[in-house]
């Protein structure tokens, strides 16, 4: 199943980074918003109730849609159907 995978992020952080390194060695695509260098993806990572970086957005197929805030492996994996 194909999953829409937006990730809001900093260069900064490092959760960020080990995060976007994790998707891609599961072979996920995603696209990386840096809320530093838009300020619209700023607004949006607020939008989701960010109070850190990174925030996860994850929209399924089916249109069920989960927000991960923090780089959290175990939510990753239940949100993308990994287990």
């Amino acid at each position: 199943m194909a999953h829409k995978v937006i990730i809001y992020t900093q260069v900064t952080c490092g959760p960020c980074q080990e995060e976007k390194m994790w998707l891609t060695s599961n072979n996920i695509a995603f696209e990386d918003r840096d809320i530093r260098q838009n300020q619209a993806y700023f607004q949006e990572a607020i939008q989701l109730g960010a109070s850190m970086t990174p925030v996860t957005y994850i929209e399924k197929e089916n249109g069920e849609q989960t927000v991960i805030h923090g780089f959290d492996k175990e939510e990753l994996k239940k949100a993308l159907d990994l287990n």
